[in-house]
């Protein structure tokens, strides 16, 4: 299987998973949001690097549709200029 081939398959997830998304995430957030404000209330009274280590996941998963969507603006372009691969 040629790397163009795998890009665009990549590609192709890429824009089924941000379509799936869309609907959930406004509800997915606040429920993430919640879990990283109760773990913050929980650091602050244990200072505990286990429950850092648990908001920075947490903080991660809130920009997951931002980071495939950076992703998938960069393979779009990389299979649109074929000098790029």
């Amino acid at each position: 299987m040629s790397s163009d081939m795998t890009a665009q398959a990549r590609l192709d997830y890429l824009n089924a998973a941000l379509a799936a998304l869309h609907g959930c995430w406004p509800h997915l957030v606040q429920e993430i949001q919640a879990r990283i404000d109760s773990k913050t209330a929980q650091l602050i009274g244990e200072n505990n690097e286990q429950t850092r280590g648990a908001i920075k996941v947490l903080r991660d998963l809130v920009d997951l549709p931002a980071a495939l969507q950076q992703e998938r603006d960069h393979i779009t372009a990389a299979l649109s200029d074929p000098d790029a691969a």
